[in-house]
């Protein structure tokens, strides 16, 4: 089989995930949830023209346009915020209003409580006719049918209030999918265990299930598996005809004796894709089928795992919720220190942080331990970059 390069895969592994079901879930449950539809408002908002001050609503045919000439208006009344029951302004009043209180018919301006002077039951009002003065339109902040969210975004924070306003108590969205994992590896034990010489705590499906949450799916964690080929098959048997939408090894697939992933693959009969790509980390790597249902193997170092769940599985649960965009850009950054990498001849990827200057993005690799939020993509022929240089990044964050 070829060896495919990071580009073929990521379109691949993309081309042969399809995208959820559809259902709807209340407004309350919507945040961060991938719009399956366009979401339009049902009518405008707001749905009436409201006083965007305290003040008076007034007429501005009965304002005089000298500043310097008061004019005196009876007051006739008082609309709170929620008033449902709205007087008529009669000619030569005005009607207290308070900020969101609907506009009374017959009024057209509103004039701020700190540009009148209250007398007991009338008020002077300094200021000239400004028709519309602090009222907020009807419409003002969506018109009937405006779209508020678009199909395969995401529904944020900002769009909630929106969409409440427009009266939509339940929204269409895409079905979160779910990934299974299994961890591989007969040095790997539980975190209640104590580990001796030879053996280590597995990490990866804390990593995974945090990295799996972040993309908007859930995660099955189906244990830790000995390097044992019957094991490996009975569990990844049980994932294939389990509920999850796709499957996730990590381990076992590497060129030594216990690495035995390819192995449990084609007992399986998962028809693998790719089994090496041309990337570092990554050349020790599987995306298969079966019967439709993707299946990912990736390496057992979890640098390499949140490397490559980035570039390969990502785009992949990004795609089956349906977003527009499932494989995130490529950016340019600069440098901000040099680089030295030991090996050549593939595409690395680097762990790295990203941030911007002024109007800059630059990035530098990764201390030990620290937190990436962004992958360098160091090209195949180069062993050394200089800071100042100019390279490829693509965001591991859309909060950037």
């Amino acid at each position: 089989m070829p060896i495919f390069s990071l580009k073929e895969a990521q379109r691949l592994i993309v081309s042969h995930c399809s995208v959820l079901a559809t259902e709807a879930i209340p407004l309350s449950e919507a945040g961060n949830r991938i719009a399956a539809q366009v979401i339009r408002a049902t009518h405008a908002v707001p749905d009436f023209a409201r006083s965007a001050m305290d003040g008076y609503a007034v007429n501005s045919h009965d304002l005089t346009s000298n500043p310097k000439e008061p004019v005196t208006l009876k007051v006739t009344g008082e609309i709170a915020a929620g008033t449902t029951d709205l007087p008529r302004l009669a000619k030569k009043t005005a009607i207290a209003i308070m900020t969101g209180g609907a506009l009374p018919p017959g009024a057209n301006q509103v004039v701020p409580f700190e540009s009148c002077q209250r007398q007991e039951g009338l008020v002077l009002v300094n200021s000239p006719p400004r028709p519309g003065a602090f009222i907020r339109a009807r419409g003002t902040d969506l018109a009937a049918r405006q779209i508020i969210v678009r199909a395969g975004a995401r529904i944020e924070a900002q769009h909630l209030p929106l969409l409440a306003e427009s009266g939509l108590a339940q929204v269409p969205i895409v079905a979160r999918p779910e990934l299974a994992i299994i961890c591989t590896g007969s040095e790997l034990l539980d975190t209640a265990d104590t580990p001796e010489t030879g053996q280590i705590i597995s990490g990866n499906r804390f990593l995974l299930a945090a990295l799996i949450k972040d993309a908007g799916a859930t995660s099955l964690n189906l244990g830790l598996v000995a390097d044992d080929c019957e094991q490996i098959v009975a569990t990844l048997h049980d994932a294939l005809h389990g509920p999850a939408q796709a499957v996730l090894t990590t381990g076992g697939m590497g060129p030594g004796n216990y690495d035995l992933l390819p192995q449990a693959f084609a007992k399986l009969g998962i028809h693998p894709l790719y089994t090496s790509l041309a990337v570092r980390p990554g050349r020790s790597t599987m995306f298969g089928l079966y019967k439709g249902k993707p299946v990912f193997a990736l390496p057992g170092p979890p640098p390499a795992v949140f490397l490559l769940f980035h570039e390969l599985v990502l785009p992949a649960l990004r795609k089956m919720q349906g977003q527009q965009h499932p494989l995130r850009p490529l950016l340019r950054a600069t440098l901000t220190t040099s680089i030295l990498l030991k090996k050549t001849g593939l595409l690395n990827l680097k762990g790295a942080v990203a941030q911007i200057n002024g109007k800059t993005l630059t990035a530098r690799p990764t201390h030990k331990n620290e937190a990436a939020n962004a992958i360098i993509h160091l090209p195949s022929n180069r062993r050394h970059l200089l800071a100042g240089e100019d390279v490829s990044l693509r965001l591991c964050t859309p909060d950037f």
